[in-house]
């Protein structure tokens, strides 16, 4: 739960800072503006962005650009192209979610609902609020919310006006956490006339990162005289995100209407574009991921023969720091969700600085992962942070047989410490 929160809260600033470009986009400003105006330092504003999707506020803001999106525009048109010959019968086959829409029965749609057992509630997700609804068949609604609470209920009970409901709130979060956090399957249950259901159909061809148009769905289903309707079906998706209709801009690259609001459709976007280009995530560890690191660690020094009660301990030692920020941070890097570096960072108040102060243990990268600059940017990572936390000196220690990890450390500005340090084991 505490990882949705942290993305719930960190949506509603960078909902804030998108607002704010948007209505001063002509004066173009720059990040330490943007910051200032919605009361946030310029390193808290990086490190809302580097936690809510891994990638600098820059590249970011500009996945929501009309070049950014006209430049998308023609790769997605290839996408749906290509999966033309497969037909309408494998449309979940690109869809990272492979979601399986069922259509409601005549006697469903007649009867508008009446019968069917509906459990609904409201819930937090990284996009704000949202409303969310199932039956045994699958999710019948997912809408979010902003100050229309009200409205968007009004819109779920009108679409299933005769089905019998149960609020559960409880049940709606768990819901959200898979969908959103664990990435979880579950089947749709959509209402709407064959062109609607073909129209969200295709939809489901778009992976992350893509945009396309009306025209180019009309063409799709084979119906290019049809883009009104396309929109019209567009507007009528009753489960967002999951069916991504906000992947459906206008053919000159401008965001056009979203039933959830233009800032969140643009958040959408750019938070999909960003893990699309930037498979390595950085994060904060969690309890979950102790196993992981010490598998890591093993790696690193594998003659290292742990006994039983170092291994647990070594976890233990590892909890205590993860559960208490005071005493340090572990950070872990991820590349297509799985751990591949880790660091631990210790705070002290130091004399000779005159503040607080970090020590960063050896940053660990696997090494099949050097190719690129995952290192540095993990570092920089790192180092935001530790600035974030008000630290005025930050050391970092190296083994001194990592040769690679000197350069890239001396590349990045560190120079060697001329202090000889001494150690005994206990």
């Amino acid at each position: 739960m505490r990882e949705m929160e942290v993305l719930h809260t960190n949506y509603q600033l960078i909902e804030k800072a998108i607002k704010y470009i948007d209505a001063h986009f002509k004066e173009q400003p720059s990040i330490d503006v943007i910051a200032s105006s919605i009361g946030m330092s310029k390193y808290h504003f990086i490190r809302v962005f580097k936690e809510y999707v891994g990638v600098t506020p820059k590249q970011f803001l500009h996945s929501v650009t009309l070049n950014y999106a006209k430049e998308h525009i023609k790769e997605s048109k290839s996408i749906l192209d290509s999966t033309l010959d497969i037909g309408l019968s494998s449309v979940s086959r690109l869809h990272e979610l492979f979601v399986n829409l069922i259509g409601v029965t005549p006697k469903e749609w007649r009867e508008k609902g009446r019968d069917v057992i509906i459990t609904y509630g409201f819930g937090i997700t990284p996009f704000g609020e949202a409303l969310i609804a199932y039956t045994d068949k699958g999710i019948c609604y997912l809408g979010f919310i902003d100050q229309n609470k009200e409205a968007i209920f009004t819109r779920f009970k009108e679409l299933w006006e005769n089905a019998n409901l149960i609020h559960d709130d409880l049940k709606a979060q768990t819901y959200l956490e898979n969908i959103f956090i664990n990435n979880q399957k579950y089947n749709l249950l959509v209402k709407g006339t064959n062109l609607q259901i073909n129209v969200w159909k295709a939809l489901l061809n778009l992976p992350n990162g893509a945009v396309t148009t009306y025209q180019d769905i009309a063409n799709f289903i084979e119906q290019p005289k049809a883009v009104r309707a396309v929109a019209s079906a567009i507007g009528k998706n009753h489960i967002g995100y999951l069916i991504p209709c906000h992947r459906v801009i206008a053919k000159s690259g401008a965001m056009s209407g979203y039933s959830w609001g233009i800032e969140r459709k643009k958040i959408l976007i750019a938070y999909e574009s960003a893990y699309k280009e930037n498979v390595t995530q950085f994060r904060t560890a969690r309890a979950e991921d102790i196993s992981d690191i010490c598998e890591l660690h093993h790696q690193f020094f594998p003659h290292e023969q742990e006994s039983l009660s170092k291994d647990q301990t070594q976890r233990n030692t590892l909890l205590k720091i993860i559960q208490d920020a005071t005493v340090g941070d572990v950070f872990v890097a991820l590349y297509e969700n799985k751990i591949i570096g880790m660091a631990s960072v210790f705070y002290t108040l130091s004399m000779a600085c005159g503040g607080k102060m970090a020590i960063v243990e050896e940053v660990m990268v696997d090494e099949r992962y050097h190719e690129g600059d995952i290192e540095s940017s993990f570092v920089n990572h790192i180092l935001s942070l530790c600035k974030e936390k008000g630290c005025q000196k930050i050391t970092l220690l190296a083994d001194k047989n990592n040769l690679h990890s000197h350069i890239v450390y001396e590349k990045m500005g560190f120079k060697k410490s001329t202090i000889t340090p001494f150690h005994k084991d206990g």
